[in-house]
């Protein structure tokens, strides 16, 4: 089973590399798709899917942070600055 897997798995990277060398896009992307689900099986077969949920997870979490953190910057950039000129108070945003 594991044989018959990895050589589809094979054939399959080839025929999307052929694709793409051609310009078809939506063949190499069902392709791709394609092959990502063999490799899920393949790991099954192997075991391994403990260990590819939690490498999934910690990327899924990874990603979140980068984010989080992005917009974090983005949100302190943009905090109003308050300039006080004698009797009045004028409020500008500053944008970058």
């Amino acid at each position: 089973m594991e044989v018959g897997l990895i050589i589809i798995l094979f054939l399959s990277n080839a025929l999307a590399l052929d694709c793409l060398y051609n310009r078809r896009v939506k063949t190499t992307g069902a392709l791709i798709i394609l092959n990502l689900c063999l490799t899920v099986a393949l790991a099954y077969q192997f075991k391994q899917m403990e260990k590819i949920v939690y490498l999934l997870l910690g990327l899924a979490g990874i990603i979140v942070l980068f984010f989080g953190v992005k917009f974090y910057i983005r949100r302190k950039k943009e905090t109003p600055v308050i300039i006080k000129d004698a009797d009045r108070i004028i409020e500008e945003k500053e944008e970058k």
